[in-house]
C-alpha cells in the first residue's frame, strides 16, 4: 500500500492486534499513536526508529517500533518498503538472530526463537484478516502485474525464506526474469535439499525458525558436495565479521528487487 494511503487508524489497529497476540496480559496503559484515525500515518513516524537505507539509487524506507512480547523484550513492529518501490506493509521482526549460543543456553534460546516465530505468525495472520497491509498484499499486487514473455535463462535458484508470502513474491519476480525457482522455508531443509547439480545459487533469508541462514550456510560450505554453490544471504539484522565470511554475498533488508537482480547477475557471472 502506498504510504500516503495509510492512516493513523491502521497503525492503531496494528498495534492493538500485536499486543493482544504477543502478551497474555497486554499493557494496561499502552503507548498509542496521536491523532484521529483518518490522519495520515506519516504524522506518526516520529514514534518509530528510522532504519531506512539510503544508498544512491536504491533508497528503501524501514521504520521500527520495539514492542516485545511476553517472553522477549526486543521484538519489533515494522513498517517497511520491501521488494516493490513505494509499497509499504506491516511486519513483525523477531530480532533474535544476533545471539549465537551453545549448549544448554543455546537450546533454551532456540525454544525462545521458535516461540517468537509463532508470535510473529499469529500477529501477521491477524493483521491480514483485518485487511491491514502485510507481505500477503505485496504478493497479491505482484501476482496481478502483466507479464511479458521472457525466455528461461537456464538458471535455477534455491530460495529459502521463513515467510511464505515473501518467498512467493520473490519467486514471481525472479521467474519473470527467466529464473527457475525452488522454494524452501527453513535452513534445515536447505541443508538437506541443496543440490550442486540442480541449483546455481542459493538465496537465503537469515531470520528463520529452526536454523538461520548463516548457520545453514556454514553447514553447506563445510560439505564437499555443496560448498561450491554460491550463497547470498538477506538479513535485517546487524552482521558480525564471522557472518560476513560465511556467505558469498549478503544483502541488508529491505531492498528493491532491482538491486537483488543486479547482485544475482554479478554473482552468477552474467555481467
Amino acid at each position: 500500500m502506498r504510504l500516503d494511503a495509510m492512516t493513523v487508524g491502521m497503525l492503531r489497529e496494528a498495534m492493538s492486534i500485536y499486543r493482544e497476540r504477543a502478551y497474555e496480559d497486554p499493557p494496561a496503559d499502552p503507548v498509542v499513536p496521536a491523532g484521529d484515525d483518518g490522519d495520515p500515518i506519516s504524522d506518526c513516524l516520529s514514534m518509530f526508529v528510522d532504519e531506512s537505507l539510503r544508498e544512491a539509487g536504491q533508497a528503501t524506507q524501514r521504520y521500527t517500533l520495539k514492542m516485545g512480547n511476553a517472553r522477549y523484550p526486543f521484538m519489533k513492529l515494522v513498517l517497511q518498503e520491501h521488494l516493490v518501490e513505494g509499497e509499504f506493509f506491516f511486519e513483525v521482526d523477531s530480532h533474535d538472530q544476533m545471539f549465537v549460543l551453545d549448549g544448554d543456553e543455546g537450546q533454551r534460546f532456540d525454544r525462545l526463537r521458535r516461540f517468537n516465530h509463532e508470535v510473529k505468525a499469529s500477529v501477521e495472520e491477524a493483521w491480514d484478516r483485518k485487511d491491514l497491509p502485510t507481505a500477503a498484499h505485496i504478493k497479491g499486487l505482484v501476482a496481478t502485474w502483466p507479464r511479458k514473455r521472457i525466455e528461461p535463462n537456464g538458471l535455477r535458484l534455491l530460495l529459502v525464506d521463513n515467510d511464505d508470502d515473501i518467498a512467493q513474491t520473490l519467486a514471481l519476480l525472479l521467474q519473470a526474469q527467466g529464473f527457475e525457482v525452488d522454494i524452501l522455508h527453513d535452513g534445515r531443509d536447505a541443508v538437506e535439499q541443496a543440490d550442486a547439480a540442480r541449483h546455481d545459487l542459493i538465496l537465503m533469508d537469515n531470520e528463520m525458525k529452526h536454523l538461520n541462514g548463516f548457520e545453514a550456510c556454514r553447514v553447506l560450505k563445510s560439505r564437499p558436495e555443496t560448498k561450491g554453490i554460491p550463497v547470498l544471504i538477506a538479513t535485517a539484522g546487524s552482521l558480525t565479521l564471522s557472518q560476513l565470511d560465511a556467505a558469498d554475498g549478503f544483502m541488508v533488508k529491505p531492498f528493491r528487487v532491482e538491486l537483488l537482480l543486479s547482485i544475482l547477475k554479478q554473482m552468477l557471472g552474467r555481467t
